[in-house]
């Protein structure tokens, strides 16, 4: 998806072993809950502030961040990219004259918004939040994870990516897990499942995550499940996934991708995706 800019050149020397679903999953049932605290808010935030978002939850990741993977946009951490109003934190993507003043195509700027260093979620989680997500070409929106392995805070992929929901222009939603083969951390093994798209309001997106497995689910209804067996079978290491580092959350909206293609001059900005609320709580 959206590698890191330090590090994603070095992962792209190597071959990369992907798999991904080329149609969407079908509906699938919930894991099961463990036992003995099952459903216990670990934290939230509910943005009904006003300006930045809350500092005790959330920084910045600020510059060029996946340049690399052919992203347009350069991250800021100004109001006017990332705000608090009527109740939602909103991360806005401009086409505008960015701060290191690269010209067309580079000139727009957006928001990365992280809580790195200060909150994480550990498996058994789950994790959720009802955003409105926008669609257009060469937009990605998104809302995932990274890995905080230790000594290896920015190791793409063996740290582990969970992608809880990206949207890749004009399609429907995606979910993806990036983590690193067996036989070499540098190695990215893909595995996903994507849905048709859905309507421009507000959808609740979740993963159900256990040490074992994720399940991905938009509105209450499960769309991908993916299994430590089913990972390994494919030549990745599941070690990122299984709870033995916690993982960060990441809210932005990328312009451009080597994925998605890069946006075009008939792409209307700015272009906003808006989180009403997010949650993380103990399976």
């Amino acid at each position: 998806m959206k590698s890191l800019s330090t590090i994603v050149a070095v992962a792209l020397t190597t071959m990369a072993v992907v798999v991904s679903s080329a149609t969407a999953a079908p509906a699938l049932a919930a894991p099961a809950r463990t036992q003995g605290g099952a459903g216990t808010l670990l934290w939230e935030d509910q943005f009904n502030g006003y300006g930045g978002p809350d500092p005790a939850k959330w920084g910045f990741q600020t510059g060029r961040w996946g340049a690399s993977s052919g992203e347009q946009q350069y991250y800021t951490d100004s109001w006017n990219n990332a705000n608090q109003s009527n109740g939602s934190l909103n991360i806005t993507a401009r086409r505008e004259n960015p701060p290191d003043r690269k010209q067309a195509p580079y000139n727009f700027t957006s928001a990365r918004v992280v809580s790195m260093y200060k909150q994480s979620a550990t498996p058994p989680v789950r994790i959720e939040a009802s955003i409105k997500m926008p669609r257009a070409q060469g937009l990605l929106p998104a809302f995932w994870t990274l890995g905080m392995q230790p000594g290896g805070e920015y190791s793409w992929p063996s740290q582990g990516e969970v992608d809880i929901v990206e949207i890749p222009g004009m399609y429907g939603p995606s979910f993806n897990l990036h983590g690193p083969a067996r036989s070499n951390p540098n190695q990215d093994v893909k595995a996903g499942g994507s849905m048709n798209p859905v309507d421009s309001g507000f959808h609740t997106y979740r993963i159900d995550w256990l040490p074992t497995s994720i399940t991905w689910f938009v509105d209450g209804i499960a769309r991908y499940s993916l299994n430590q067996a089913q990972y390994e079978a494919k030549g990745g290491n599941w070690t990122a996934f299984s709870g033995t580092w916690p993982h960060y959350i990441l809210l932005n909206v990328a312009v451009g991708n080597n994925w998605t293609g890069k946006t075009l001059n008939s792409t209307p900005y700015p272009q906003t995706m808006s989180v009403d609320w997010l949650r993380v709580s103990r399976l």
